[in-house]
């Protein structure tokens, strides 16, 4: 790799910007394992299709991108054309998850001058009939965005069930390159299961009839409780911030749930809307017998219904998000009929959740 790559992100635009490389449309391509001299191309990729608002910087840092990937948290696939240009990229990434054994699918990206060709399905029969069986996954994770289906359709021939919406979790000026866009984009939450880990949970009443429901149509072995203890005496809280600067996203996970529970929230929210955060995610583990008692506190503090998370602890997990302004319900494109359903559950949930807010 080339010494006199940018490293930061500020250098990286600068320098895209200045190149002003064009790639010759009609090549033919391969689809590959990133290389190292692979990453500048990336860089020029994610450029051409969202300027310099993507808003994780190392795909645009080849010094970055290169290390996630040598460290095996990122497992780059590109689309080569004979000349070498990148036209596309895909990825499995761990993410925010507390499972070293779940990917993210994710980063399909292809310059518009090859959206007509296969690309992007090529980029993602690679990953599902390549790699997954290189590496040590139990659940692949995905988050289709709803503002076209392109990607909701791969999923779906691919084998992934959908438990989830994330409203507006993504800033609508990444997918237009800065230009004015009203609405925040939300994904939906899919998952791929590689191997089922057999486990007990237990289900906040609330949700209970909802959350049977979708793992009846999963393959997965689970005995499932409804949540109903007490939360022990003396018992601490373990939480997890991460802040997601650029897209305005707080993502608490709650891997353990105590006495002080409330009042660890309430301090996580206050520093979040410290730093601009407008999307609060918190997610709940559901292996302890009082759960629930957490998401009667996030309930009544207008959290609601965002999705099942298979084996997302180890243990599987639930998603209840809280938004400072709540999206365009009309712009969030949805391709089955399960999930135009599972939107107005969440719609009615958030009705019924502000109601507790204000009691």
């Amino acid at each position: 790799m080339k010494s006199d790559f940018p490293k930061d992100k500020k250098e990286a635009i600068r320098k895209l910007t200045e190149e002003k490389y064009q790639i010759l449309p009609g090549q033919d391509f391969q689809i590959d394992r990133m290389e190292p001299e692979d990453a500048w191309g990336v860089a020029r990729c994610f450029y051409e299709v969202y300027g310099e608002h993507y808003p994780f910087d190392h795909y645009y840092v080849p010094e970055k991108l290169v290390a996630a990937d040598r460290s095996g948290d990122m497992i780059g696939i590109v689309a080569r054309t004979t000349k070498r240009d990148i036209i596309g990229f895909g990825s499995l990434f761990r993410n925010f998850a507390h499972n070293p054994r779940i990917y993210e699918n994710g980063q399909a990206t292809v310059i518009p001058d090859y959206r007509s060709t296969l690309a992007i399905i090529c980029i993602q029969d690679y990953i599902f009939d390549t790699i997954t069986d290189t590496v040590g996954i139990d659940i692949m994770f995905g988050e289709p965005v709803c503002n076209h289906l392109i990607m909701q359709k791969i999923a779906s021939l691919n084998g992934f069930y959908d438990t989830g919406i994330e409203l507006g979790v993504m800033p609508g000026e990444t997918y237009h390159k800065g230009s004015p866009f009203v609405n925040r984009v939300s994904t939906v939450m899919s998952f791929k299961v590689i191997h089922d880990r057999p486990h007990g949970i237990y289900l906040p009443v609330e949700y209970e009839a909802l959350l049977r429901s979708m793992i009846s149509k999963m393959p997965l072995s689970r005995n499932a409780a409804v949540s109903s203890d007490p939360v022990p005496q003396g018992s601490v809280s373990s939480m997890d911030a991460r802040y997601f600067e650029a897209s305005q996203v707080l993502r608490l996970s709650i891997c353990a749930t105590g006495r002080d529970f409330e009042s660890r929230l309430a301090d996580e929210e206050a520093q979040a809307k410290s730093k601009g955060v407008v999307v609060f995610q918190v997610f709940v583990n559901l292996d302890e017998p009082w759960c629930g008692k957490a998401v009667t506190i996030l309930r009544k503090r207008g959290f609601f219904f965002g999705g099942f998370l298979p084996q997302w602890f180890g243990s599987d997990g639930l998603l209840m998000q809280k938004l400072a302004a709540l999206p365009d319900f009309n712009s969030v494109l949805l391709l089955t009929e399960d999930n135009r359903k599972l939107l107005d559950d969440i719609k009615a949930d958030i009705e019924c959740c502000r109601s507790l807010e204000t009691e």
